[in-house]
């Protein structure tokens, strides 16, 4: 979804350095163990630019009736190599304290949330904020990327090669709304959100989400970490522009808890997610009333530095999601459920699935760029079906990653 948390930047300390706060404590934060960190390029005074691009290319051992890849359904398909992302920003110094940030991701990243909101095209606008930064606080108003996750939008800032269940089902990209952040000291600080709906692309001024976050410093330092965010309020119904014809759509609560510790050349990160959502009868299949749907996610990334530039990475996740509406995002597990009906709904009640993933890879880093090779097995405690109609609950896939900023 990259430097340190801090809890006082001096005053003048423009966004530039904010947002990379934000990226490393809730994102990956490790660009110098990643060596493949944005290169911001100097323009007009007062002007920045950055970019980076990574593609990837993903073979498994499952050939779905839809060609997608089963169980990681962002990717673009089966042996093939796609240009997975393209990110461009600029960051303006405006003085007083004032900054402003746009970015723009399009490859197939983008294409794939552009659609999750019903727009088309696949060039999305990630970021479209000012920010204002004084001694100890920040505001942000505007487009934003969230806080939430092991893994970035950005995918060369990521650990692994692959994107995780977490990532993939769980946790949002985006907010349109304001976020307030206040240290207290180099160890402890908090933020604050208000926001309209999650992963979407504008504003409709329905329904307010409402956050609170609690992040601690071990003894100041931005690589030892830990932070607990809760949020609520009404998810927006419909898609892109449209929305419900109330004020306000399907209430979501989440809690997350995020941290990350490094012993010398090893880093650990980890997330527990849990959420609900509420939602009509008709749309949860074989419900009597009304439904809290529940999700229940954790994951944990652990690097070890080999040196010369060369990582090793493990992950293992898992995600219980008890009718399936995160999990049919997956066409094989929506069509297993029974979703794609004359009037689809968006779970099954009783469902009960369970995913787990876990990988292993290496990667290596070329100062800006880096390439990555993993091999990872997913499963779930439900069968699907594959082109020739048999059925099976796993797949082992190998991905090459590759990428780089400038």
């Amino acid at each position: 979804m990259e430097g340190g948390p801090e809890s006082a930047p001096p005053p003048g300390f423009m966004e530039v350095s904010l947002h990379r706060v934000s990226r490393s404590l809730l994102a990956l934060g490790l660009c110098a163990g990643l060596g493949a960190q944005t290169a911001p390029t100097a323009g007009p005074a007062g002007i920045t630019w950055r970019g980076s691009l990574w593609a990837s290319a993903v073979t498994q051992d499952r050939d779905t009736a839809d060609g997608s890849l089963a169980f990681r359904p962002l990717e673009q398909g089966q042996s093939q190599l796609a240009l997975d992302g393209l990110l461009l920003g600029v960051d303006a110094s405006l003085g007083h304290g004032w900054s402003a940030r746009a970015s723009l991701l399009t490859g197939h990243l983008g294409k794939v949330l552009q659609a999750s909101t019903g727009d088309t095209g696949s060039v999305t606008p990630v970021e479209a904020m000012l920010v204002w930064t004084g001694s100890r606080d920040t505001l942000k108003v505007g487009r934003m990327m969230t806080f939430i996750g092991m893994e970035f939008l950005d995918g060369t800032q990521d650990l692994t090669a692959s994107r995780g269940l977490l990532f993939t089902y769980a946790d949002p990209f985006g907010q349109v709304g304001i976020n307030w952040h206040h240290a207290f000291s180099p160890s402890w600080s908090s933020d604050a959100w208000v926001f309209n709906g999650e992963d979407r692309t504008r504003d409709n001024n329905s329904g307010k989400t409402v956050g609170l976050g609690l992040t601690y410093n071990h003894l100041g330092s931005a690589d030892d970490y830990l932070s607990l965010q809760v949020y609520r309020g009404p998810e927006q119904d419909g898609l892109g522009a449209a929305r419900n014809s109330g004020a306000e759509g399907r209430l979501r609560e989440r809690l997350c808890l995020m941290g990350q510790w490094v012993w010398g050349r090893s880093t650990v990160q980890g997330e527990l997610s849990l959420g609900r959502e509420s939602f009509l009868q008709a749309d949860i299949l074989g419900s009597p009333g009304p439904v809290r749907a529940t999700w229940r996610g954790m994951g944990l990334i652990a690097k070890v530095d080999l040196g010369r530039g060369r990582d090793l990475v493990f992950r293992g996740e898992r995600l219980a999601d008890d009718t399936g509406v995160r999990l049919a995002l997956d066409p094989s597990i929506r069509e297993a459920l029974g979703l794609n009906g004359p009037t689809p709904a968006l779970g099954r009640a009783g469902a009960n699935l369970v995913a787990r993933s876990w990988s292993i890879g290496v990667a290596q880093r070329f100062d800006r760029a880096f390439v990555r090779f993993e091999v990872r097995r997913d499963s779930l405690n439900l069968g699907l079906q594959d082109a020739q109609g048999k059925s099976f609950r796993d797949g082992l896939s190998g991905t090459l990653s590759l990428g780089g900023s400038f």
